[in-house]
């Protein structure tokens, strides 16, 4: 029985691991479709003289944020305190 915890915690750690694996992969294209969308987006509002253009800047960079904290951040320590 003890053997089949350690195992189960294994996977588990594993799991986690392959997660913010995934998610330190996923930063990488997002962060580079983000930084093409910043520069897009600040130069369209800079020709157009018109600053709601940057509006789709925000959700973004929330969904960067989320994204960096949960491969780069404290979020896994935080799930794992809960």
């Amino acid at each position: 029985l003890e053997r089949q915890l350690v195992m189960q915690n294994q996977m588990r750690e594993r799991q986690a691991a392959m997660q913010i694996a995934w998610t330190r992969e996923f930063l990488k294209y997002f962060g580079a479709f983000f930084g093409l969308a910043t520069v897009g987006l600040t130069t369209g509002a800079i020709k157009r003289k018109n600053p709601a253009v940057l509006l789709p800047i925000v959700p973004l960079s929330f969904i960067f944020a989320y994204q960096y904290d949960m491969g780069y951040g404290t979020m896994l320590q935080r799930m794992k305190g809960k």
